[in-house]
């Protein structure tokens, strides 16, 4: 049999074998698919809204609640179940009881709240308020107005306070009268709201908002002047009908003295604690009264006296008078604290409300996420406690000012965003984010890009990824992110895009609003059906297999098997152990080769150098160098028994050259060194190999069928004069008869 047909054989084998490893169906999945701009919630995100559904939040409520907890996911927000608690009190019911007495609810007298204000009464209360009607205390009690970043800080637990909050409380007090201010006790307002807030389990930042709120930016009301007394003596003896900004003061003209009314100085006020009435006459009187009235429970502390005879006293005792008077009586958020609602304080339900003006609530609650935001800590772990009523309408009651006020309007109503999205799929959204769903295959990577925009600007993009840290992506408009999907196969995830807009609590147009959703991705992974083909001559066979699966190549034990050429790249041994990660094919490599039988001597001068020779026919193999990691070189293996040198044994690096006159065919040219006089009579033979260098970094050396003859010098020079039809050149001639000669003389 000769090598040939032995070599086809061998391939057929391989073949064969080839084909019954390979008998499996392809079926190649789609990489996903998404799913349109709705909100929708899947995975994780689909589980917190069921989480919120079972706690007891109306579908409405858990669906905003849901997307600000994609926003800020350390957020915590808890129901307060209104009605179930008490079933009397509806919806209609607890409306019909704060509106019942025209006081209990007052919007400003300004011409741009009218749309606010009661249709048939006209009265003025509490120096410059008007009645607000129905539809007005309708509009502010809905919570469901209000769950945005922004206004959902009116339902912020105040009891909650997690983490060290002296930062924040610093921006609270920037550009006030308390900013950098030193009390009595030698302690900055700042440092002393967090000392009471944490002695009293009050949130600091909220004691501080409540200041800023109840004295202003500038801190000129009386109740804080130490000379509150003598304003009201002065209001009382000289019968003031106005103050110099044009309030109703409305004085009494019995009941009191000059002097009695004096003894109110020295004494402050910062949460204007008791402060109600009409005209500022009893507004300031009642909140003196309270500040001389004081904290009886720090008597002893105080030395024995509790009134709030210094600054630091007011604010300690004001923040225990919200903190006994309101948060352990269930009016724990600025919400409660204006529309008392809980029926565990039934008896003083809808009358012990800390504020007649009907916007505190939302305006308090502004205050606070300014003051977060400024400080950058709106991603702490915050608690919201969220009224749920029975019966409400289907629909969030309608602003009366239809937005108009800018005020009054909510948040989400004074601001803008859009994104418009090129990948992964192609969607414009206004004021929403983009959900999609993704159906991935296992290994895959998926790319996101999208123009996003602001109406205040955007400081900059990030994302994360499940229960990951948000990591910024970009400081401009421009979204590009690749995500490398090193995840499970079978397992859901949840990828978020926030934008962090330009806040900027000093322009009233950009301070309603920090972060924005942008994009909402939930990734499903599955594993990915990949094809195997195998290739031998012209035989090709396939399988399908998962992606991230271990493959054994086939073995084929020929000599002449130089190894499986990916389409990948790679180029991998017999039997290599494979992770498949994507379709590829292999191509079994072979070399066709035989020695040439005799040598040849160089004819350049002397000393001579001899060359020996092999046939390698075209094949597959050149494809090694042009598209794979791995190589493939071509040396020869040279032994002598040298005269002058004893035994030589070489490894000299072989030439590719172009056979002359066969198409499609390749000499293999390996040298020895130059010969000297004494070796001409020295026989050399040549072994040829191939040296394989695989992907994987192990190694395979070929053999050439046989060794080449044995010959010397003087074998190819005789040769060479006895072949008459060569017809070499007349200095070649010389040159061969030269070699002979020099080796007769010796």
């Amino acid at each position: 049999m000769s090598a040939r047909v032995g070599k086809q054989i061998a391939r057929t084998v391989v073949s064969l074998f080839l084909t019954l490893l390979f008998l499996l169906s392809a079926t190649v999945g789609s990489i996903f698919y998404a799913s349109g701009n709705g909100c929708f919630f899947s995975g994780e995100a689909q589980a917190y809204y069921e989480e919120l559904i079972s706690l007891g939040f109306p579908a409405d409520y858990a669906a905003r609640l849901t997307e600000l907890h994609l926003l800020h996911p350390s957020w915590e927000f808890a129901p307060l179940l209104i009605t179930e608690e008490c079933p009397a009190y509806t919806w209609d019911y607890i409306i019909d009881k704060e509106t019942e007495e025209p006081d209990n609810n007052l919007i400003f007298s300004g011409s741009s709240y009218a749309p606010y204000r009661h249709p048939f009464n006209d009265s003025l209360y509490d120096a410059g308020h008007y009645q607000a009607s129905r539809e007005a205390v309708e509009y502010f009690m809905d919570p469901r107005n209000f769950l945005n970043e922004t206004d959902i800080f009116q339902f912020f637990d105040l009891s909650h306070a997690v983490g060290n909050y002296e930062s924040a409380v610093e921006s609270v007090l920037e550009g006030t009268f308390m900013e950098d201010a030193l009390l009595e006790n030698g302690m900055t307002y700042a440092a002393y709201f967090c000392h009471a807030g944490n002695e009293l389990s009050m949130n600091p930042i909220f004691l501080a908002t409540k200041v800023r709120q109840e004295m202003g930016v500038g801190g000129t009301s009386p109740v804080i002047s130490g000379e509150c007394g003598s304003l009201l003596a002065d209001y009382y003896v000289n019968q003031t009908t106005h103050s110099q900004s044009g309030k109703e003061i409305l004085p009494p003209s019995e009941g009191y003295t000059a002097e009695e009314l004096r003894a109110f100085d020295g004494l402050y006020n910062l949460f204007n604690v008791g402060a109600s009435g009409k005209g500022l006459f009893t507004i300031y009187h009642k909140s003196m009264e309270y500040a001389e009235k004081g904290t009886p429970e720090m008597a002893e502390t105080w030395g024995g006296d509790p009134s709030w005879s210094t600054l630091w006293k007011a604010l300690y005792g004001g923040a225990y008078f919200l903190k006994t008077r309101y948060v352990d009586v269930y009016q724990s958020t600025v919400y409660l604290q204006k529309f008392n609602v809980d029926s565990r304080v039934s008896d003083k339900n809808f009358w012990k409300q800390y504020s007649q003006n009907v916007t505190a609530a939302l305006s308090e609650g502004r205050t606070l996420f300014q003051s977060m935001a400024e400080a950058e800590t709106l991603d702490f772990a915050y608690r919201f406690l969220i009224p749920v009523y029975g019966d409400m309408p289907r629909n969030p009651c309608l602003d009366p000012a239809n937005g108009s006020c800018s005020y009054t309007a909510t948040a989400d109503n004074k601001y803008s965003y859009e994104g418009i999205w090129t990948a992964p799929t192609r969607q414009f959204h206004v004021n929403a984010p983009l959900y999609a769903d993704l159906q991935l295959e296992y290994g895959s990577d998926v790319s996101f890009s999208a123009n996003l925009t602001h109406s205040y600007g955007i400081e900059r993009l990030e994302y994360r990824v499940d229960g990951g840290e948000w990591i910024p992506l970009t400081d401009t408009e421009q979204l590009s992110l690749t995500l490398q999907t090193d995840f499970l196969p079978l397992s859901s995830h949840i990828l978020v895009v926030r934008g962090k807009s330009l806040y900027d609590p000093d322009v009233s147009t950009k301070k309603s609003n920090a972060y924005f959703l942008c994009g909402v991705f939930y990734i499903t992974e599955r594993p990915r059906e990949v094809t195997l083909a195998m290739e031998v001559g012209n035989t090709r066979t396939e399988r399908v297999c998962l992606s991230g699966d271990e493959i054994t190549l086939p073995v084929c034990e020929t000599e002449d098997f130089v190894g499986w050429l990916g389409s990948d790249g790679s180029l991998l041994p017999s039997g290599a152990l494979l992770t498949v990660t994507d379709d590829v094919t292999f191509k079994a490599i072979f070399l066709d080769w035989e020695i040439l039988p005799g040598a040849s001597l160089s004819t350049l001068g002397e000393p001579p150098h001899m060359h020996f020779f092999a046939l390698l026919r075209d094949g597959d193999w050149r494809r090694i160098a042009q598209e794979s990691d791995g190589s493939l070189a071509f040396y020869g293996m040279i032994e002598a028994q040298s005269v002058s040198a004893g035994a030589i044994q070489m490894q000299k690096s072989a030439e590719l050259r172009d056979f002359p006159g066969v198409d499609g065919c390749y000499r293999i040219d390996v040298s020895t060194d130059a010969i000297g006089r004494a070796d001409y009579g020295t026989r050399y033979r040549v072994r040829f190999v191939a040296e394989v260098v695989y992907t994987d970094g192990s190694t395979r050396t070929l053999n050439a069928p046989t060794l080449s003859d044995e010959r010397s010098v003087l074998d190819v020079a005789r040769a060479a004069l006895a072949d008459t039809e060569a017809g070499y050149a007349e200095e070649v001639i010389r040159f061969l008869t030269s070699l002979l000669a020099a080796t007769t003389l010796d």
